[in-house]
């Protein structure tokens, strides 16, 4: 019983809060060689390890050299939709409160990504990371979902199990309430043998004296 109250309290405690919609914004943040302009989203219910690992994968199709994890950097990507020159690519990857605040920042070469000085390619990179985060949020519910389904499974078999048990247990209850009923026919059954066996043994016993005298009696 107190494992299935457990596997209920987990169940509780895995319960989703209501998604947030995902949005792209600019900002000066400290990211690369200094402050410098970058996109930043929220990736709700993401992991630290689950986007790094997405964003290094992805990063390893632009062609450039990727080290590091939480702050990572990309070395020559290769991004045509951008820019024609090779881009260093800088990310910030912080989780925190079960979302991750992710940053990005493309260095052009003299100076960064920015909405006014490279509209077109600004928009470009602005989709990219909303379908990156998009991605990644929608990852974290299946995750989630996973794990919600492996709980009920494993809710289900206790509650099966416990209904098994109380069948048994109800079945149990009638095996012993008709071994009692006929526990209690046996002993009226034996208490009318006793009397009658009694009576056998007073006659029997009578019967024994009877001889003795005849035997006392010979001569």
């Amino acid at each position: 019983m107190k494992r299935f109250l457990l596997i209920l309290a987990a169940a509780a405690i895995m319960l989703p809060a209501q998604a947030q919609k995902t949005k792209v914004s600019e900002s000066i943040e400290k990211i690369g060689d200094g402050k410098n302009n970058c996109l930043v989203v929220t990736i709700t219910g993401a992991s630290e390890d689950d986007v790094a690992k997405a964003w290094k994968d992805k990063m390893k199709d632009t062609g450039g050299k990727v080290s590091g994890k939480k702050e990572m950097f990309v070395d020559d990507a290769s991004l045509p939709s951008i820019s024609s020159n090779a881009i260093d690519i800088y990310s910030v990857i912080d989780e925190k409160g079960g979302d991750v605040r992710f940053m990005v920042g493309f260095n052009l070469g003299g100076a960064y990504l920015n909405s006014k000085e490279h509209a077109t390619g600004y928009k470009v990179a602005e989709k990219m990371i909303y379908d990156f985060a998009v991605e990644q949020a929608k990852l974290a519910v299946q995750k989630k979902i996973d794990e919600q389904k492996d709980v009920i499974g494993k809710t289900t078999k206790t509650v099966e199990g416990l209904t098994k048990d109380n069948e048994k247990l109800a079945k149990d209850i009638e095996d012993y309430k008709k071994r009692i009923e006929d526990a209690e026919k046996n002993i009226e059954d034996n208490k009318s043998s006793i009397i009658t066996g009694n009576q056998n043994l007073e006659d029997q016993n009578k019967a024994l004296k009877e001889l003795e005298k005849k035997l006392s009696e010979v001569d």
